[in-house]
């Protein structure tokens, strides 16, 4: 057992370096020195790795969600204004801080916020960074101790590891996490009277918000497709998924299929929305065998045809309250963002492939990374499309139709 040769400080600041309880108590099972130590202090690693995982901005946020005001106040003009303080104490940094305060209660709240965010996290960047990313897309994450992905009870493949994540990579990923789910409670559909306006986003911030958007919508499009008849297809040589599906998975169609959808009305976005939390709770049943996704479905109709959740909600949400629609991205100062968003941000076209571009790229995660390592090296189609290369696709498909 080597780590029973390693000083226990030591052994701590390896444990951090894992960025997850799990990864611990995997390497727990390897080593009884770190079982014992893990029995013997679990209490004082959970907090140093939080510590070290979350910096005091995070923290900030985190707290924000966590002490965020019950829906439970019945009184319109009392909710707004409890809200409206408890956004400018997040706003001016001067929510209570766990650990300051050494608020054993706030700390195990706040490990199981950052738990749910990890987990969602690493699903996240598995299908950004797949070989073929809309067949990843129709896949969900099982259960945080598997570490896979489904496809109706059947095993694909394995989730990415966050530990293979540089520090400013994980921060700029749980950040947008944070803030998103932030967001969702601010402007939760039932008590949406309250705008985020105390805080300046970066460009890149903003966007980064939007991937997370566009990530929890398409895991509403991988559960209508399991609740549903779709099948998931082997690569994108096959030639199986035609364009643009061939490059974005489009939750909206999957909805369609199960009728779930009529004129603007977009379910996925409109269960986005709510955050996380839902997310998670109706995850176990899309992960829950044949009856768990029947019972999933029946629920998904049965919100559809009572106009729940509320739909207009949505349409404002496409912007995010970010002072930007959904489909802009000026960014004058990109060359200060992140490595890959430097790179790509001068292919963005304004052209009518715009949007489908936009969307295309936050599926894959453009604005988190320092550079492209973890993209596949070789593909039959570009990752990253122009929309040169989009509009190709177009013509493709438009000639095969008039020839038939």
């Amino acid at each position: 057992d080597v780590f029973a040769t390693i000083p226990p400080e030591i052994c701590l600041q390896i444990y951090v370096q894992l960025r997850s309880k799990r990864c611990i108590w995997k390497l727990a099972q390897a080593s009884p020195t770190v079982l014992q130590q893990c029995m013997a202090s679990k209490a004082h690693i959970t907090r140093t790795l939080l510590a070290a995982n979350l910096d005091e901005s995070m923290r900030q946020d985190a707290m924000a969600i966590i002490l965020y005001p019950s829906l439970d106040i019945a009184e319109i003009d009392l909710y707004k204004t409890i809200v409206s303080k408890h956004v400018g104490l997040w706003a001016a940094q001067q929510l209570p801080d766990p650990f300051k305060e050494q608020d054993h209660k706030l700390i195990t709240e706040l490990d199981k916020l950052y738990s749910r965010l990890l987990f969602f996290i690493e699903d996240y960047i598995t299908k950004a960074t797949a070989i073929f990313p809309p067949r990843e897309y129709l896949c969900l994450p099982n259960l945080p101790s598997t570490r896979q992905l489904i496809f109706k009870g059947l095993i694909i493949g394995n989730r990415f590891d966050a530990t293979r994540l540089a520090d400013l990579e994980w921060k700029r990923l749980l950040t947008a996490f944070l803030r998103y789910e932030l967001i969702c409670k601010i402007r939760h559909p039932h008590k949406r009277q309250y705008r985020l306006e105390r805080r300046d986003f970066q460009p890149t911030e903003r966007e980064a918000i939007r991937c997370v958007h566009q990530y929890l919508e398409s895991l509403y499009g991988a559960m209508f497709a399991q609740c549903g008849e779709s099948w998931l297809p082997k690569s994108p040589s096959t030639r199986q998924l035609l364009y643009p599906d061939n490059f974005y998975f489009c939750a909206d169609a999957y909805a369609s299929d199960m009728g779930l959808r009529s004129g603007w009305r977009t379910m996925a976005g409109a269960l986005a929305c709510y955050g996380f939390d839902l997310a998670t709770t109706l995850l176990r049943s899309a992960t829950a065998g044949r009856c768990g996704r029947d019972r999933l479905a029946r629920w998904f109709r049965f919100c559809f045809e009572r106009e729940y959740p509320d739909w207009e909600c949505y349409m404002s949400y496409n912007g995010l309250f970010l002072d930007q629609g959904a489909n802009e991205v000026e960014d004058d100062n990109y060359q200060l963002g992140p490595g890959l968003y430097r790179v790509l941000y001068p292919r963005i076209s304004h052209t009518f492939f715009k949007s489908l571009q936009l969307g295309i790229y936050r599926q894959r995660a453009w604005v988190f990374f320092d550079d492209d390592r973890f993209y596949p090296v070789s593909s039959i189609q570009p990752h990253f499309p122009t929309s040169n290369e989009l509009e190709e696709e177009s013509d493709k498909i438009t000639l095969d139709t008039e020839w038939f």
